[in-house]
């Protein structure tokens, strides 16, 4: 389990570095200079390194949109003409692409037009209009000498009209804006369309197509996407936003394509999938919110759609959102996607004529339902990972793999190392067979954590160092990297190198407190505390104590919020064990299954039960077996009320009638006089009390004894006269019991069942 870190600055418009400034700027006015001169192959060829490197960034969308008819040096040439044209052009103030119908007025009178007029004509793009009746120019008149005629004004001012429409232009070129960009790539493939002779929709689409499917072998994904996004089609742009999502995450530039695609006439199912796909961008960027709203925005439109399959898929991946944040949200959304999927009627297998469309969804949220099982030491994970085992003819290698992932893990919590590091091995032979660079690296730090379990520490070091050294070089999920400090961070505490253990559960914890990723932030707070008892053992540091008590303190704040009495325990028993090696007590280890399912309670009663060995007075022992007795209840009464649950989601009453009325007789038996109070008063009268008032009253009632007009009246907030009425009813209900006359009298518990004492 990983946690992401802050969100990442997002790159520019079209996934290019900034250009450095002034040697952007030099560049840009070699190449003004050679359009002139027409001698840009030859600058392109003089200056191999510097000139090549900036002018290929800022020839990319275009030689994107080009395809074949750009291909080599001349077609590099067309580019860059193309390119410095368009660019000129935009610095139109009438927003009119090319260089024609320029009016006589914007020649002559309008100041504004000047910087545009003076690059265009003297960078040879177009040459000075004519107006005899103001100025008549020499055959061999300079753009420069001519302008300034037609202006009437000096060489300097027009140079400061020059030297401005050179600053403009490279503002637009060097730091573009996703409207610039796509107006650039509608304006190139204009040009490519035309130079290729690609007159029909057809011809078009099929060429897009090829040229779609060399950008995702190369692999360049905004090219895919531009191809994709020309040919119409939609289902095969979705899939290669959701292939390249890390890449294209913080490319701006890609919102732009979005936002067209949107605009298409999608399917439902399409619409769907396009939000599924902006969630992984959010995610990407750090923007949990977004996410989060893009998924339920998903929800909504299956749901409006009755898409029961759809459904399903939006319900797993709010599962991986949740999982790293609210371990209970995301069973419950994995245990819905199941149920959605289920009900698509893709549970069963491959149908004849190959894999259903869902087959793999469902797959997949067992496996991840098998992950949270294995995550929570719970053996009946084995059963959920045999039913996507089952399945395992119909998977493609993705899927396989995830299997494979979530069978390592299980045997690593088993204690079968060798065979979990089988499972992981296949994993990424698979990932390495896809190509799929983040599940690759997920699948190291893994394997950094399974060889660090093994004791074969530099493995376990060369792993983890894998990853952070290519997330220093390319984008890898946040979540990735925070799990591989966490995970070098044990690898060095086994080795009792605590000093570099804390630094690195530190930098898990940095990224894991700025993601708020709650489950990671309280292992983190664990492992640091666990690490900073074991230096003060081994060292005496001084300060190491209270800073462990620290951290112990705020990881049992972070598992009480997430609702993991278990982790709550372990960590408020850290200091008193010091943890040491953890064979016998592994904290990552398959546990009895009903210490996996009701972890809190079996704590509280193996604890009780230590008591009771003690010789401690019989009052210790009567409050120790009163305590295992509750947790007991405990235990019995969340298996009913999950079944309860269940029978309601399905309408299966009818069905449990009698399994339901033995099991409340048996509780009926059991139950202290205080329940039994309790259910009484629920069923009786819970018309004239909410919830809130009546848990009061019965409170009042059992403390003191007895209840009067007065008191009643205050407690649930009634007048006189209205509690004189409710405590009449109360009595006739065979809840209460009648005393004295007058200011004395009084109102007392009834037994339940009693008859009315009026």
């Amino acid at each position: 389990m990983t946690i992401p870190p802050s969100p990442l600055a997002l790159r520019p418009p079209g996934g290019a570095r900034q250009l450095p400034g002034p040697l952007a700027d030099a560049v840009l006015g070699a190449a003004l200079a050679a359009h002139r001169d027409g001698t840009l192959p030859e600058l392109l060829r003089r200056r191999p390194r510097t000139t090549r490197w900036v002018v290929r960034r800022l020839l990319q969308p275009v030689l994107d949109c080009g395809g074949d008819a750009l291909r080599g040096a001349q077609g590099e040439v067309l580019a860059l003409q193309w390119l410095l044209a368009w660019a000129v052009a935009q610095l139109r103030p009438d927003g009119q692409p090319g260089f024609a119908d320029i009016g006589r007025e914007a020649w002559l009178e309008r100041t504004s037009w000047r910087p545009m007029l003076a690059v265009m004509c003297h960078h040879g793009f177009a040459p000075v209009q004519a107006f005899p009746d103001r100025f008549r120019a020499r055959a061999d008149e300079s753009p420069a000498d001519h302008l300034c005629g037609l202006w009437s004004v000096g060489p300097s001012t027009y140079y400061r009209y020059l030297d401005k429409g050179r600053r403009q232009l490279a503002e637009l070129l060097l730091a573009p804006t996703c409207e610039r960009l796509l107006s650039l790539r509608d304006a190139m493939q204009r040009r490519a369309w035309a130079l290729l002779g690609l007159e029909e929709p057809a011809a078009r689409r099929e060429w897009h197509h090829t040229l779609a499917r060399r950008a995702l072998v190369e692999p360049a994904p905004a090219a895919a996407l531009w191809h994709l996004l020309q040919a119409g089609d939609a289902a095969g742009f979705l899939q290669a936003l959701q292939r390249f999502r890390v890449e294209l995450g913080h490319d701006l530039f890609v919102d732009a394509l979005i936002e067209r695609l949107n605009a298409l006439p999608l399917a439902t199912r399409q619409r769907a999938e396009l939000c599924l796909a902006q969630a992984a961008l959010a995610r990407i960027r750090g923007q949990d919110e977004r996410e989060r709203q893009a998924y339920e925005q998903a929800q909504r439109i299956a749901a409006a759609a009755g898409d029961r399959l759809m459904q399903g898929v939006v319900c797993g991946e709010l599962g991986k959102f949740f999982e790293p944040r609210d371990g209970e949200r995301a069973f419950a959304c994995y245990q819905d996607s199941a149920e959605f999927l289920r009900r698509a009627g893709v549970a069963d297998g491959p149908a004849r004529d190959g894999p259903h469309e869902g087959l793999r969804a469902y797959v997949v949220t067992l496996v991840r339902l098998g992950w949270l099982h294995v995550l929570r030491n719970d053996p009946c994970s084995k059963a959920v990972l045999e039913s996507a085992e089952a399945l395992r003819s119909a998977l493609d290698d993705e899927t396989l793999a995830q299997l494979e992932q979530a069978w390592g893990e299980y045997c690593r919590r088993a204690g079968e190392l060798r065979t979990a590091l089988e499972h992981k091995h296949r994993a990424l032979n698979l990932y390495e067979r896809l190509g799929d660079t983040q599940a690759i690296v997920k699948t190291w730090c893994n394997l950094a954590l399974l060889y660090g379990d093994t004791k074969d520490y530099p493995r376990a070091i060369e792993y983890s160092e894998r990853v952070l050294t290519l997330a220093e070089r390319s984008p890898v999920e946040p979540e990735t990297v925070a799990s591989t400090h966490l995970n070098l961070g044990s690898t060095y505490f086994w080795q009792e190198r605590w000093d570099e253990a804390i630094e690195q559960y530190a930098a898990g914890l940095a990224r894991a407190e700025a993601a708020r990723l709650e489950v990671l932030v309280g292992r983190a707070h664990y492992n640091l505390a666990e690490a900073y008892y074991k230096r003060f053992q081994a060292e005496g540091r001084a300060d190491d104590e209270s800073r462990g008590d620290t951290h112990a303190a705020l990881g049992q704040i972070v598992w009480a919020r997430e609702g993991d009495a278990g982790a709550v325990a372990a960590t408020r028993g850290l200091k008193a064990e010091i943890l040491g090696p953890r064979e016998g007590s592994h904290v990552d280890r398959l546990l009895p299954g009903e210490w996996a399912a009701h972890r809190g309670e079996m704590v509280e009663v193996e604890h009780e039960r230590a008591r009771l060995a003690m010789p401690l007075a019989p009052e210790e022992h009567v409050r120790a077996h009163l305590a295992i007795a509750r947790a007991y209840l405990a235990i019995a009464a969340q298996e009913r009320e999950a079944a309860l649950a269940l029978v309601e989601r399905h309408g299966l009453a009818g069905g449990f009638v009698a399994e339901l009325d033995a099991l409340r007789a048996t509780f009926d038996r059991t139950l202290t006089r205080e329940q039994r109070l309790a259910a009484c008063w629920r069923e009786q009268a819970a018309a004239l009390l909410d919830d809130e008032r009546r848990a009061a009253l019965l409170d009042r009632l059992i403390d003191a004894g007895f209840v009067g007009k007065s008191g009643y009246a205050e407690l649930c907030g009634v007048s006189l006269a209205t509690a004189s009425k409710h405590l009449g009813l109360l009595t006739q209900l065979g809840l209460l019991r009648q005393t004295g006359k007058g200011p004395s009298t009084r109102y007392l518990l009834a037994d339940p069942g009693a008859p009315s004492a009026g």
